[in-house]
């Protein structure tokens, strides 16, 4: 499935991005010519699950190559008009570049060979550009029940309790901020780095307070 984003700026000029979510991360482009701080081992994530042996290169980082190298040099207020287009509907905003770039960044991480970040690939799926905290805690949520009951049809054992979904969060935050590091030395100005610290703020929010913000929809489902 392709989706696309169109940033229009100010200036008259225009960014485009088509991102393959379905696509694959082989040793062909692993092996391929990259910019340093791509390399596995550069800044490499504590928490990485891809062993230097096979992977000469971290796929996230691949993956977001262009796009950092394109937006290094922006500033995170500057304004630009964001058009998202996938094979359902379309979005529209007049926003900051911060806003549309995290909805981007966020695409392309969670549909990354990046064992942990894979495991976004529902919440892919159903790609929602310029989500706020609420809208990701309630397809956070909504998506991992989901898999929960899958697993209880298969005579599994489901976790209601959400333990694993709150591991799989802190491990996100551990992930955002080690990638943070890695871009650092790629961006001449802050655009990059605050859509990727807004990304670790919406993991950590989902990490450290996740039944305090479920509370605030109990009178949403009160009724139903």
């Amino acid at each position: 499935m392709i989706t696309e984003y169109i940033f229009q700026l100010k200036t008259g000029s225009t960014l485009n991005y088509l991102i393959d979510t379905n696509r694959q991360y082989g040793e062909e482009t692993d092996r391929m010519s990259h910019r340093f701080w791509t390399k596995l081992d550069y800044n490499q994530c504590g928490n990485c699950l891809l062993s230097l042996k096979k992977y000469r290169c971290c796929p996230t980082a691949v993956d977001l190559e262009d796009i950092i190298e394109e937006f290094s040099s922006f500033l995170s207020h500057d304004q630009a008009q964001v058009s998202v287009k996938t094979p359902e509907r379309e979005y529209s905003k007049v926003c900051d570049i911060q806003t549309g770039l995290q909805s981007l960044v966020g695409l392309v991480m969670a549909t990354s060979a990046c064992p942990t970040l894979s495991q976004l690939g529902a919440l892919a799926k159903f790609h929602l550009p310029f989500a706020t905290t609420e809208d990701t805690l309630f397809r956070s949520v909504g998506a991992y029940m989901i898999r929960q009951y899958f697993i209880f049809s298969d005579g599994g054992q489901p976790d209601f309790t959400l333990e694993k979904l709150k591991a799989l969060y802190n491990s996100l935050e551990d992930l955002n901020s080690a990638f943070t590091e890695r871009i650092r030395i790629a961006s001449r100005s802050d655009a990059n780095l605050n859509a990727l610290v807004q990304l670790g703020a919406l993991s950590f929010m989902v990490h450290v307070s996740l039944e305090d913000q479920l509370r605030d929809f109990r009178n949403t489902f009160q009724n139903i």
